[in-house]
């Protein structure tokens, strides 16, 4: 197998080299899942990246696989019924990624939704996915409601309503359609740029010019389509085609804290008391609770977010007001993420966030295609809508291929839960313990086994990352040397995702981590230095709500 280095290297020149069908710039979930799609199809592919796969929006999300059940109160049947359905195939293709979270809708006296209300809705629910749910509803009375989860204020409640959505990795998500992509012939590149778009005589669009950041080399890349999926830096892309904006983002913050401090058992939908929006707060397994979204307009650089003090106090105040023993702080928060949802720009300018809506716009132009907005749920339906327009200029007529195709970890797995316990009972025997192995299972599906085994040929790769988490060194290796990482941010911010799990955010362990892939990148020791002080950076601006000046009081 060639060196990571050597991969690299053989993908630049493809890049080039080659002509292609569709050049994808944007290496989220829309455009890496529409990079699958079209390679799927026979077409010629490359898709290039400015920073990592799902560095973005696609691995700042509520990391959930739902239906959209708060679509209903906006009538958007049609978002919810594409929903539900694309949430029941992904359990299929990727049983490993997707799984069945069970959800918890309280009902309080005061709340403007009665409880037989959100029965019917959730009858509507059911309906939209032809009863097809992993399990329909169930609706509890007061008693029942605080057996299932009993740390919650009893005061007021009337009831509550059991469903079934799906817990999500979404960074996993998004890497495993680019490494399918790959695998499909596509070209697959992160931290390569796009800059100048190459047009012909005519003004058409035949490529664009993309930097190897890692290099500094330009590359003129010639493809008869260019498709611009890099989510809220949409407008910028569109801005190289002298074209106009469409977006209008707004930022979503997630808190993560030690599930001692929140300990729930479903994923609740709060409302919060401040401006009555609803916030998840959601059991994530290994020890912590996340509590999120904020959803506010924002203006700014995407390359630049950070949480505010603000975004913060408003969560912690959400839990605190139906956690009444919680009394969560900011020094409670043991990590945060924030994102950027690609919405599009409202006719109603006076429209609040939350009333944005979530469809998504193709906008076909000659040579160049923009896809803007929609959802994580959608994203592989939104990549087969996406290529089927792009069809007419290219001249060919396929048929989407990703309907009933797994993703790889899935290959040769079900929806069953049976086949991923069997799974990880057999990792078990060789050495894991149970957390160690359901976590492998659940991170890497069928390929989990070719993750052990490295641990098994070199002793030193079963090293425990972090005490409370089950992460090995094994998966740096498997990281750099089969999963496209190339920084240090993108083996502990996604590939295994300490900054947002560990206690100290990945920092303990950054060095060794750093010294592995030098070993195997080839890094000089000034190169090497340089990725400890980005990492350290990234923790750093997680972190950034810690140095700005209080605006509300906790509530307790």
């Amino acid at each position: 197998m060639k060196t990571p280095n050597a991969q690299r290297e053989a993908a630049l020149q493809r890049l080039a080299t080659e002509a292609f069908d569709v050049l994808v710039v944007g290496g989220g979930i829309t455009g890496c899942g529409a990079a699958r799609d079209a390679a799927a199809r026979g077409l010629k592919v490359a898709l290039v990246e400015k920073t990592d796969f799902g560095a973005g929006t696609s691995s700042r999300s509520s990391k959930l696989i739902h239906g959209g059940l708060r679509y209903l109160e906006h009538a958007e049947f049609g978002l919810v019924f594409e929903s539900v359905n694309e949430r029941k195939r992904l359990m299929s293709l990727g049983r490993h990624l997707v799984r069945p979270l069970p959800f918890l809708v309280t009902n309080y006296k005061g709340d403007r939704r009665f409880l037989p209300t959100l029965a019917f809705g959730l009858w509507i629910y059911d309906a939209l996915c032809l009863f097809g749910n992993y399990r329909n509803h169930r609706t509890f009375g007061p008693t029942k409601t605080r057996a299932l989860e009993p740390k919650i204020k009893s005061q007021g409640l009337r009831g509550g309503i059991l469903y079934y959505d799906c817990l999500t990795d979404d960074a996993r998500l998004t890497l495993e359609n680019a490494l399918d992509a790959r695998a499909l012939g596509a070209v697959v590149l992160n931290h390569a740029r796009a800059g100048q778009v190459l047009k012909d005589g005519t003004g058409r669009v035949v490529g664009l010019v993309v930097e190897d950041v890692e290099s500094g080399k330009r590359i003129e890349v010639r493809s008869k389509l260019v498709i611009n999926a890099s989510g809220p830096w949409s407008d910028e892309v569109r801005a190289l085609a002298s074209l106009k904006g469409i977006l209008k983002p707004t930022k979503g913050v997630h808190v993560v804290v030690d599930d001692t401090r929140l300990p729930v058992k479903h994923a609740l939908m709060l409302q919060s008391p401040r401006d009555k929006r609803v916030v998840f707060c959601i059991p994530w397994g290994l020890g912590r609770t996340v509590i999120g979204t904020t959803d506010t307009f924002f203006d700014g650089s995407p390359d630049k977010l950070e949480p505010t003090f603000d975004d913060v106090d408003y969560l912690l105040e959400t839990a605190n007001a139906f956690f009444l023993d919680a009394h969560l702080a900011p020094a409670d928060v043991l990590a945060t993420w924030s994102g950027l949802r690609p919405l599009l720009k409202p006719e109603d300018e006076s429209a609040s966030a939350s009333a944005v809506s979530r469809e998504h716009l193709i906008d076909v132009q000659p040579g160049f295609v923009t896809i803007a907005g929609g959802k994580l749920t959608t994203y592989r339906n939104m990549a087969a809508e996406l290529i089927d327009a792009c069809l007419p200029q290219l001249g060919v007529e396929t048929k989407c291929q990703t309907k009933h195709r797994p993703l790889p970890g899935a290959v040769g797995l079900t929806e069953s839960d049976a086949q991923l316990d069997a799974l990880a009972r057999t990792l078990a025997t060789r050495g894991l313990d149970a957390v160690g192995a359901r976590y492998l299972v659940e991170t890497y599906g069928a390929r989990a086994a070719s993750v052990l085994a490295r641990g098994e040929a070199d002793a030193e790769a079963l090293f425990r990352l972090d005490s409370e988490h089950p992460a090995l060194l094994a998966q740096v290796d498997e990281a750099v040397d089969t999963e496209l990482a190339r920084t240090l941010d993108d083996v502990l911010a996604r590939r295994i995702p300490l900054v947002l799990r560990a206690r100290d955010q990945g920092l303990g362990v950054a060095e060794r981590v750093a010294r592995r892939m030098a070993s195997r990148l080839g890094w000089s020791a000034e190169r090497t230095a340089q990725e400890l002080a980005a990492f350290r950076s990234v923790v750093d601006e997680s972190r950034a709500f810690r140095r700005q000046p209080q605006r509300h009081a906790i509530a307790s």
